[in-house]
């Protein structure tokens, strides 16, 4: 992360102009006349290596990171090998920020985070019939505007903030995660293949049966698997201070989304404690990917989670639950989806063993109750237990500000409802490698 300022190059800048005239006075035979060349060609570089900006009274902080890995998959028929980002919410992303102190105690800023949706796997529009599955390696979505909001806050009274953004509840469980692994494995389906056909007896079919069809939210009409308040919007957010490590937030999305939740961060008795909680209500069919034409939606979404590190041994634990309730929901065929639930335990160390930073190692297990989502619920199922389980070793290397790191997850499954002749539904295995480099 780097911010950029004239006031700083100023000075340099004098001081470079000093030294010069100072050497230039002694040696100025030498030269030639050229005595100023290399200020030229000093400053020259300078100037080109320099973010600009107009208005000097507004900050400008430029960062973000990069994030790519490799997956081997076997889905029970068939294996292959896949190169791919981390999207759509945890892609490789570039993100623009600032702020003026207006008076004392109150000041004004903004946010823009542009991302590279270039080769997200998450490929979440699979009626277009353009989706990262077995049949097809990528998902290009281009660079796409994630964010893009303006905030007023004040030192007492919190901050009102404007445009897109993320909304109050946002991933509240999953964000308590302080292991340093939640941006590339959590509990979601953003860090995992949603729609790849879950095989039946080495075959293919149905088509519309893929996994993320067990893990759906139709608070956001997505396929996530957990973390059913994990998308973006333009909204109204407002954020209480900070009092003793708690927070509050409340939120009003188009069209409509209206969204709570408190937080809390701090160490007691020697443990990092990291704790969260959210409720929604969402009724517009058309978020994400809309729902069938002819539905009516009024989903509510209740999340919770937390972390804990003993930070002398380095030894934690993470969990998130949630729960959406579908029962004013109503899709085309007078169709009331199942209320469902999930839950997420991710445990393990955190310790820095080498020089180069902190060495982490986990195991992972998830449950998706009756997720079902209307693909499957059109081929007749009526309830659905998923299961994800996996782990994985990361490596921080503080030089560089960057994460390497391997992780396996399996996918296994039972649905009843279902056509006999569907048979037992095969499982999936997933093993990626990667990093990821912030700046």
């Amino acid at each position: 992360m780097a911010q950029f300022s004239f006031r700083r190059i100023i000075p340099s800048a004098f001081a470079v102009l000093a030294a010069a005239s100072m050497s230039a006075g002694a040696s100025a035979a030498d030269l030639g006349g050229n005595c100023c060349a290399d200020l030229e060609e000093r400053i020259a570089e300078l100037e080109a290596t320099t973010a600009r900006k107009d208005n000097r009274k507004v900050s400008l902080t430029v960062s973000g990171y990069v994030a790519q890995e490799v997956t081997w998959w076997d889905d029970g028929g068939e294996s292959n090998v896949y190169l791919h980002g981390l999207g759509p919410t945890q892609a490789s992303h570039v993100k623009f920020t600032g702020e003026a102190k207006i008076s004392p105690g109150w000041t004004a800023g903004y946010a823009i985070r542009i991302q590279n949706l270039s080769d997200n796997p998450f490929g979440r529009n699979a009626s277009t019939g353009v989706a990262m599955n077995q049949f097809n390696s990528e998902y290009n979505q281009g660079l796409n505007v994630q964010m893009s909001y303006w905030y007023l806050q004040s030192k007492d009274l919190g901050k009102v903030s404007i445009g897109r953004q993320a909304n109050a509840a946002k991933s509240a469980a999953m964000f308590t995660d302080q292991s340093g692994t939640q941006i590339f494995d959590n509990y979601t389906f953003l860090s995992g293949f949603p729609q790849f056909i879950i095989r039946s007896g080495g075959n293919l079919t149905p088509a519309n049966l893929t996994w993320g069809q067990l893990g759906f939210c139709y608070s956001q009409g997505t396929p996530l698997g957990g973390d059913c308040d994990g998308l973006v919007m333009n909204a109204v957010r407002y954020d209480s201070p900070v009092f003793a490590g708690f927070s509050a937030s409340a939120s009003w999305a188009e069209d409509d989304d209206w969204e709570i939740a408190a937080r809390y961060s701090g160490q007691l008795n020697g443990f990092k404690v990291s704790l969260g909680v959210g409720y929604s209500v969402n009724t517009s069919e058309n978020i994400a990917v809309p729902l069938p034409a002819g539905s009516k939606k009024d989903s509510n979404f209740f999340q919770a989670g937390g972390y804990v590190e003993h930070m002398a041994t380095g030894l934690f634990v993470h969990g998130a639950y949630g729960r959406e309730d579908n029962s004013n929901t109503l899709l085309p065929g007078s169709v009331t989806p199942p209320d469902s639930n999930h839950w997420y335990v991710k445990s393990g160390i955190r310790k820095k063993w080498t020089p180069l930073g902190a060495t982490i190692v986990y195991g992972d297990f998830a449950e998706y109750n009756d997720q079902l989502g209307p693909g499957a619920l059109a081929l007749g199922a009526t309830s659905s237990t998923l299961h994800r389980y996996g782990g994985g070793i990361a490596q921080e290397i503080d030089a560089a500000a960057m994460t390497v790191y391997l992780k396996y997850q399996r996918y296994d499954a039972d649905v009843e409802g279902l056509s006999p002749t569907v048979g037992k539904l095969d499982s999936a295995d997933f093993v990626s490698t990667g990093a990821l480099i912030n700046f």
